[in-house]
């Protein structure tokens, strides 16, 4: 059995952390999304794997190679245009049967089997109360259809994961004839079936999902410590990776990993779900608290920190503040309230003493200078001085 992974979209809607990278790219508990997804399938014995790549496809191929490194092996084909997710599967045409998935969900291991003992023909539904663009599954006058609509509660939203043959890319070449590119409208011209399931299947649809996506995972945590801890007190779940130092008088509580090559401390705090990359720096007296750190981040010393995302090398200076709490944001027309902190992209480098209001994006590159209190959003190469 051969499984086709769809990963060519950037992902506008978590901007500006898809700026240099695709989602499928974005850590969680400090690997790549996609690598969930490659995880599930190995586990389930598939080892071919075609991955369709299109935008910053580099940074995929990099990571995964041919695949000898994940107990697969993995072909890769080029979606040159985002036209749609029927189109990008399209670039993948085999004529057997296979498995197909999306690259930027966490999939797990159990959601793999179930999709292997379904029919050909098989979607896979899941309950939830975040309905992405991909749509809410009906049964609209007997047949199963997959419904483009605002949803108020919970309902099944369609995963990206389906059980098909080749005949799905005959129906996909007719229907680009007509201008049709997106795999719901495919789905919706065929006879399938819905399988609703329980399994391990997450989503981040904003920015901020990241953050549940990334305490989701971190349940995994084995405790592991290495590295140099001096004095400090570490109670939970807490993987320290190799060649990172945590200073004398550090408190580290909760499911908590640190990737190699960090320093942390002396007298810092890092307590609830928090995930913090390879070669990162957290100044002494610092406060983090359910964070997604991604790698090489600096934060100076005395920083306050919680409910946050920040991206790739990034740089945050001493008595840095950002707050957790309400706010209403619109992101790609879409209206949505969140309850947390802040977004700060990649390469975005902020001066002493700033404070960053709730729900606050910081886009990638952007430049602030120091003592500044921001409450609105700051684009990418931004200068706020």
């Amino acid at each position: 059995m051969r499984a086709i992974i769809l990963a060519a979209g950037e992902g506008m809607r978590l901007r500006p952390l898809t700026a240099y990278m695709p989602k499928v790219m974005l850590p969680v508990s400090n690997k790549p999304i996609l690598e969930y997804v490659v995880e599930a399938l190995r586990n389930n014995s598939i080892k071919e794997i075609t991955i369709v790549v299109g935008y910053k496809s580099d940074r995929i191929k990099q990571y995964f190679g041919n695949g000898a490194d994940f107990g697969v092996h993995i072909d890769y084909v080029e979606q040159k245009k985002q036209l749609g997710t029927a189109h990008a599967l399209y670039q993948a045409k085999i004529d057997e049967e296979f498995l197909l998935l999306f690259g930027d969900n966490i999939v797990g291991e159990r959601c793999v089997k179930e999709l292997l003992n379904t029919k050909i023909n098989t979607i896979i539904g899941a309950h939830s109360n975040r309905i992405s663009a991909y749509g809410i599954v009906e049964s609209v006058d007997g047949k199963i259809k997959i419904v483009r609509s605002s949803w108020d509660g919970e309902a099944i939203a369609f995963t990206g994961m389906g059980h098909f043959d080749g005949e799905i890319f005959r129906i996909i070449e007719e229907k680009m004839k007509e201008g049709i590119y997106n795999l719901p409208e495919i789905l919706n011209d065929m006879d399938i079936r819905l399988k609703i399931t329980d399994c391990e299947w997450k989503d981040a649809i904003y920015p901020w999902d990241l953050i549940e996506l990334n305490s989701y995972s971190l349940r995994r945590n084995v405790r592991k410590l290495a590295g140099k801890i001096e004095e400090s007190t570490i109670i939970g779940n807490v993987e320290i990776g190799e060649n990172s130092r945590i200073g004398a008088g550090t408190y580290i509580h909760g499911n908590v990993k640190i990737g190699e090559n960090c320093e942390i401390g002396p007298n810092s705090v890092i307590i609830g779900d928090t995930s913090i990359g390879d070669g990162v720096r957290i100044g002494a007296l610092s406060y983090i608290e359910n964070s997604l750190i991604m790698d090489d981040v600096s934060i100076g010393e005395g920083a306050y920190l919680k409910d946050s995302v920040i991206g790739r090398e990034a740089w945050l200076g001493v008595k840095f503040v950002g707050l957790s709490g309400k706010a209403r944001k619109i992101i790609e027309g879409e209206i949505i309230d969140v309850n947390a902190g802040i977004i700060i992209g990649e390469g975005a480098y902020i001066d002493s003493s700033v404070v960053i209001h709730p729900g606050v994006v910081i886009g990638s590159n952007a430049k602030i200078g120091a003592l500044k209190v921001l409450k609105e959003d700051v684009s990418n190469e931004e200068r706020v001085v």
